[in-house]
């Protein structure tokens, strides 16, 4: 687990990137990091996000696999489904 305020700087500099239009090459989906995730996932973020298909959040941060939990729903409202979800993600 990293301290909020350098998962804040992390998704801030990543929007910044996605902002000026500039991909990080840590985001790509790898195959190294496409095997290192069979091992499990530590997401430094848990984003309750819109089902929008226009804001795609591991675009809009510029992350890649594995670094955000993102947990999907028209809206953007939270419901108690949703609580549960934040739960499960918290306790990886």
């Amino acid at each position: 687990m990293i301290p909020a305020i350098v998962a804040l700087d992390r998704l801030r500099e990543g929007n910044a990137r996605f902002a000026a239009n500039i991909r990080s090459q840590d985001s790509l989906a790898t195959p190294t990091r496409r095997l290192e995730l069979t091992a499990g996932q530590r997401p430094f973020a848990i984003i309750p996000g819109c089902s929008d298909s226009r804001v795609p959040t591991e675009i809009v941060f510029d992350q890649g696999l594995g670094d955000l939990f993102v947990i999907r729903v028209a809206g953007t409202i939270v419901a108690s489904s949703q609580v549960g979800s934040v739960e499960f993600a918290a306790s990886r």
